[in-house]
């Protein structure tokens, strides 16, 4: 398919092109543009103001002799992206100067400190999963009344905004709450019985469930203060390891029944 199939000479009328100062007469333009003359055809003329108007397509071989650098008319101005799920991409939008300067407007200032923060959700879907984890919450202290036992962690209350709050993250999963929250106690009772109960241990511990969890891609943020717990308050392994794991059990549980909801994210996204 040649050049004037996709530049139909009906469509090029009003086509005008800026030559060099220096080229006067038609041959000096097409020589100065390098415009390929097979392509002009015998339709063209000259205006006294130095500019070619072509009626027919036209093909352009850039020079680096005589080419100018365009003006620009437009300066850029930063504009954050809009506010929604997923939508992380960056576009700019042009503004025309109001004067001659180059000084950010206070429209452009605006622009730019806009927040890009994800979208608030529906609010009935903060009135479930908030519904959500404080009847698992709750479940928990009932569970620690009866048996007589300390269910509510101050870790699990984290767990608990993930499933909850965040029910599509990876760090929600049940592989991640309920994995990641035992191999992360596992990891505290073993700096305990090596490093014992100290400040230094606990931080220790603390860090190595972050890269133990990283590992076994159980990733849960929550569980690092697992560890530290363990270690700080010298948790004994039995019955605290058990009720971790049934407490990070419940946790999941009540967070699949609000993912079944039709208003919250569907959880889990997968189990394993």
């Amino acid at each position: 398919m040649g050049v004037r199939n996709f530049f139909p000479a009906d469509r090029m009328r009003r086509w005008t092109m800026p030559f060099p100062p220096q080229a006067s007469g038609p041959e000096e333009v097409l020589a100065a543009a390098r415009l390929d003359p097979r392509a002009v055809g015998d339709t063209k003329e000259v205006s006294p103001g130095g500019r070619t108007h072509l009626k027919g397509p036209i093909e352009t071989r850039p020079d680096p002799k005589t080419r100018v650098e365009p003006s620009r008319p437009w300066r850029t101005a930063y504009v954050a992206p809009p506010v929604a799920f997923g939508g992380d991409d960056e576009r700019t939008a042009f503004v025309s100067p109001a004067s001659g300067n180059d000084e950010t407007t206070a429209t452009d200032a605006w622009r730019g400190l806009r927040s890009r923060a994800p979208a608030r959700p529906k609010t009935a879907a903060i009135a479930v999963f908030t519904a959500g984890a404080t009847i698992a919450l709750l479940t928990l202290v009932a569970f620690g009344t009866v048996l007589d036992q300390v269910w509510l962690m101050p870790p699990l209350v984290a767990s608990a905004a993930l499933v909850f709050g965040a029910p599509t993250l990876p760090l929600s999963q049940p592989r991640s709450v309920i994995g990641g929250q035992f191999l992360a106690a596992l990891t505290g009772f073993a700096v305990l019985a090596v490093a014992g109960s100290s400040v230094w241990a606990a931080a220790v511990a603390g860090g190595l469930a972050l890269g133990v969890t990283a590992l076994t891609r159980t990733p849960h943020s929550p569980a690092a203060a697992t560890a530290t717990l363990v270690v700080a308050q010298q948790q004994p392994l039995v019955p605290f390891l058990p009720i971790l794991v049934a407490a990070t059990v419940i946790l999941v549980l009540v967070g699949m029944l609000v993912g079944r909801s039709g208003v919250t994210p569907r959880y889990p996204t997968y189990w394993w």
